[in-house]
């Protein structure tokens, strides 16, 4: 009998083809443990190898590997980023020292990240993918469940005094930047990124080139005020970076410390985020147009869904249609009330 007990726990010890095959059932029972014995066995003559490590590493071991693969493979230089921000922040928990075969959809669930649900999802979608590829090269059998937690759209909007308010007191490049995003949609980095090549003055667009996914690489249009800003800065100049800086990638990469201060001095609530412009022009341009594939076309959303996160329509709309429909109603029954007068 290949099967024995240690510590209340059953383990397998067999032989194949000259090979041997040992490790826990993590089995209390003895039913239970020949049924995952003859799977390890059927697992072992089908792979003509040990079907899995005898123990399986620990995530910290493991990242290694991973973060090698990351770097070598085809994914795109954002994507690559992505998961190596991710894995940054799972280092700083308890998870890194768990074996692979240890980490289930409850141990993740417990775990908490700092920030917002879309900074922790980055994590959580860091593991998935970690554990994807444990199993995908036979480290682990199976990946567990990793849940997302839910998101939240950005609700809050610039509204159009807090607009004014803002530009007000911003310096450049962060009043240009601004400019920009609440009157194109454009990601912020997005923003930080337009060369002048990309600028077509006669047509009035601004050409985005690079993105996730092929809808984000595209044209925007450029309000009367996003050109005459773009005018006022450009100085003749042809071809570079619009937002040029010291910077290793060689122009601007953030705004944060300068928003900060805007918003502080303009007395705005710290709700409001540079990425809130771009909500604001999602939400006007639907209230305005009525149109969602146009809207998506212009933000960059391949999706109905991802586009409706950045909807915030106003309850002025509803007002509206209410306060028509009283009037018509009221004006139906002014009618009524005059034709009983004449007869």
């Amino acid at each position: 009998m290949s099967l024995y007990k240690r510590g209340g726990i059953w383990h397998y010890d067999f032989s194949l083809a000259g090979q041997r095959y040992r490790g826990s059932t993590n089995a209390p029972a003895l039913a239970c443990a020949r049924k995952i014995e003859a799977l390890k066995i059927a697992e072992a003559r089908e792979r003509g190898g040990s079907p899995l490590p005898r123990r399986a590493p620990i995530l910290s071991d493991f990242a290694s590997r991973f973060l090698q693969w990351v770097e070598s493979s085809q994914l795109e230089p954002k994507t690559k980023l992505y998961y190596q921000n991710g894995w940054r922040m799972i280092r700083e928990t308890p998870l890194t020292g768990l074996r692979l075969d240890r980490i289930t959809t409850d141990e993740a669930e417990v775990v908490r990240f700092p920030g917002s649900p879309q900074n922790a999802n980055r994590a959580f979608r860091t593991l998935r993918r970690m554990l994807g590829k444990a199993a995908e090269w036979g480290v682990i059998r199976v990946a567990p469940r990793i849940k997302l937690v839910k998101e939240y759209g950005r609700s809050m909007l610039i509204d159009r005094e807090t607009e004014a308010k803002l530009l007000a007191v911003a310096s450049q490049p962060l009043r240009d930047v601004l400019i920009i995003i609440l009157d194109t949609g454009m990601r912020p980095q997005e923003t930080f990124q337009i060369r002048w090549e990309n600028v077509n003055w006669e047509s009035r667009t601004i050409f985005v080139p690079f993105g996730k996914t092929r809808n984000s690489r595209r044209y925007v249009p450029m309000s009367q005020r996003v050109v005459e800003a773009l005018f006022r800065r450009c100085m003749g100049q042809k071809e570079g970076w619009m937002f040029p800086s010291t910077s290793r990638k060689g122009h601007l990469t953030t705004v944060a410390k300068a928003f900060s201060a805007a918003r502080k001095k303009a007395g705005v609530s710290p709700d409001i985020v540079l990425y809130s412009a771009r909500h604001t022009f999602a939400t006007r341009v639907l209230d305005a147009t009525g149109n969602l594939a146009v809207l998506m076309k212009a933000m960059g959303h391949a999706s109905a869904q991802t586009a409706m996160i950045y909807q915030h329509p106003g309850l002025d709309s509803i007002r509206r249609a209410v306060d028509e429909s009283n009037l018509v109603l009221a004006g139906t029954s002014q009618i009524r009330h005059s034709s009983k007068l004449i007869q």
